[in-house]
Formats: structure tokens, C-alpha cells, sequence
């Protein structure tokens, strides 16, 4: 079973991390880890198992979604729950994620287990890079839901139509289509607005003529899709034309540069920033070229010039988003996830991004 074999892997993290157990709150964890699907839990990992602590409104959905080997403990309250760590785990070496906590509750740690809470994010994430082949399917899957959704919703996006309409539109069709919702505030920036990267949808009425950039993203089974499209209503000016081009370049770029192995992330970064550089657009190239995705839509590795510098590693799952925006004109923007193979680079969202496919009559 995937979980018990994350689990084990967690516990395997242990003694590297100088840690006597990890407690983890953090509900894409909970998930990943157990198969929990709610929230105001806790997973307890030590060298001789693991434990999950949740109240009454909860124990029935996790007694039916956790693996038979965890523990189910049932709490009354937070301090119930505070006052059992206290009781067993009083002055030993507890791990956290520091990234997806609240100082109140490092505090309440700090103060029942007697010492500070060591900073494990980077161990208890550790497993989570790297996608397994049920997690490829449903990342995949949401990435169909997402795009029959959009084939859905693209007969609405004509002139005269609110941003915000068609983003309810869409996010309706998502749930259509089998999704749990949309996988974050969606992007619907038309016109000037289309240079604000995340630019979400408004009562801006589009207009004839506007490049509409549609950032948009379903959640499957707590998996992510996240992918970006610059349509155009009407035959695009020609230097649209000519920025449009260098993206899709750019993007290939990087797509061509996953056969190279091993490839570290400034180095994506550095090649789609590359090609936009010698086209006179690398000062319009405002953010990272890419990012993880997963249980969250943001998740390791960070593809950017200031982002940790990984290797990217087969069954790593991520972004390619090169953009280019010019404050009070218009911006263009092409997105694809990626699940990173042997091989190179496999496309999880299949749309094809070729201008001629972005220009709508």
C-alpha cells in the first residue's frame, strides 16, 4: 500500500534528522502520508510506529481512510492532545514542518515537550518530490478534467462577457467534469489586465481585440492541474505575435533541456530565461520559470534564479511558465506541467499551445 511505503520512508528520515519522532498537522501531509482527506488531525512518527490523533468529529472519517497499521487515537481538544504529548514525549527530540505551522502552536510544543521543536520541513517533505505511479494518474487526470472544462467554457469567451463570468463558468465545468473545485482563485485577465500575472478574473468586460490569459488549474482527489493559454479575440498585433513566439520558444527550450541529465533547477531557469534574453524580453520576464505540484499547487522544486538550486530527478512533477508582461498594454503567458521522466519531459496537460490553436474568430 503507497501510504505504509511513504511512511516507512519518513521513519527511515529519523536518525538523519536527529529527531525522535515527527508531528506533522499539515493537511496535503496528513494526506500524503495516511490518505486522510480533513484537517485538525495529527500523524505522530517514531521508530516503532505511527499515530494519528484527531476528535469526535472526525475519528469515523479517519478510522474508514487510514491505513489499519496507524494507530487511531481519539482526543477531546488541543489540550487533551498537548497534555499526551507532554505525558510521552516530554524533553525528546520532536520533528516539524517549521513551513506549515503556527507559532502558536510551536509555542504550545515548545512549552509541553520542554525544549524547542526541531526544524525537519525539509525531511518531512522529502518524499512528497517524488511522484509515485498512482499520483502521476490522478495529477494527470486532473489535468483532463481541467482542459474539457476549459473546451467547455471557450464557446463563452467573446466580446462582451465579464472576466468574473466566465471564471464561474469554468469553475462550474470543473466540477462537471469530476473535479473537487478549481485548484486555486483562477486567472481570467483580459486586455491591460493580462499584464498582471495574477491578474484573477474581475467585472472587466472583454473586449474586441484583447489577448485574455486563462491561468486555471482542477483538484482530483486532492491532486493539483495547473496550466496556463493566452487566446487571442481577433488577429493579434504583430509584436503579440513576435512575444508569443519567443515564449513557445522558450518553453521548448526547456522541454528539449529535460533530455540532459542531470539538470539542476537554475539551469531550466537560465535556459528559458536565455532565449527570451536574446529576443530584448528578458526585463519582461517577471517571476520563476516554474514550480512543484502536487497535494498543493506550489510544492518542491522551485525553478527560479533565487530558488533552491535542485536537481531535477525523474518522477519530479512541475511547471514551465515563461511570461512576459508590459504594465498598461498587455501581458502573455504559456503554462504546462510537467512529470519529469528518464527520458525527458512528458507533458501532463496536453493542450496544443501553437498561436495558430490561440486565436479565436
Amino acid at each position: 500500500m503507497a501510504h505504509l511505503s511513504r511512511l516507512r520512508r519518513l521513519r527511515g528520515f529519523l536518525a538523519e534528522a536527529e529527531c525522535d519522532l515527527f508531528l506533522l498537522n499539515h493537511p496535503p501531509q496528513l494526506r500524503y502520508y495516511t490518505g486522510y482527506s480533513g484537517d485538525s488531525a495529527w500523524l505522530l512518527v517514531d521508530e516503532k510506529g505511527s499515530r494519528f490523533f484527531t476528535d469526535g468529529r472526525y475519528t469515523t472519517q479517519a478510522a474508514s481512510e487510514i491505513p489499519e497499521t496507524v494507530e487511531l487515537c481519539r482526543i477531546s481538544s488541543s489540550s487533551d492532545f498537548y497534555r499526551r504529548l507532554k505525558d510521552e514525549f516530554s524533553g525528546r527530540a520532536i520533528g516539524i514542518d517549521e513551513h506549515n505551522l503556527k507559532a502558536s502552536t510551536w509555542l504550545e510544543l515548545r512549552k509541553n515537550l520542554g525544549r524547542e521543536p526541531r526544524n525537519a520541513a525539509a525531511f518531512c517533505n522529502r518524499p512528497r518530490r517524488i511522484k509515485d505511479p498512482e499520483e502521476i494518474a490522478k495529477l494527470s487526470r486532473a489535468a483532463a478534467i481541467a482542459e474539457e472544462a476549459l473546451a467547455a467554457t471557450l464557446p463563452r469567451l467573446q466580446p462582451g462577457i465579464r472576466e468574473s463570468d466566465l471564471a464561474a463558468e469554468l469553475e462550474f465545468q470543473i466540477r462537471r467534469a469530476g473535479g473537487e473545485g478549481a485548484a486555486f482563485p483562477l486567472i481570467f485577465a483580459s486586455g491591460p489586465r493580462s499584464a498582471l500575472p495574477h491578474g484573477v478574473a474581475s467585472a472587466r468586460i472583454i473586449a474586441p481585440g484583447d489577448p485574455v490569459t486563462i491561468d486555471f488549474g482542477a483538484v482530483y482527489q486532492g491532486y493539483h492541474s495547473d496550466q496556463t493559454c493566452t487566446f487571442f479575440l481577433g488577429e493579434p498585433e504583430s509584436e503579440q505575435i513576435r512575444v508569443y513566439q519567443a515564449l513557445y520558444r522558450a518553453q521548448q527550450e526547456g522541454m528539449r533541456a529535460l533530455a540532459k541529465a542531470p539538470l539542476r533547477a537554475r539551469e531550466l531557469d537560465r535556459i528559458v530565461r536565455q532565449v527570451l534574453a536574446g529576443e530584448g524580453l528578458g526585463d519582461y520576464f517577471s517571476h520563476g520559470t516554474g514550480h512543484g505540484i502536487g497535494l498543493e499547487i506550489h510544492e518542491a522544486p522551485s525553478i527560479s534564479p533565487g530558488g533552491a538550486d535542485d536537481t531535477l530527478e525523474p518522477g519530479m512533477v512541475f511547471t514551465i511558465e515563461p511570461g512576459c508582461y508590459f504594465p498598461g498594454r498587455w501581458g502573455i503567458r504559456i503554462e504546462d506541467t510537467i512529470w519529469l521522466r528518464e527520458a525527458g519531459g512528458t507533458r501532463l496537460t496536453t493542450m496544443d499551445k501553437s498561436l495558430e490553436k490561440m486565436i479565436l474568430a
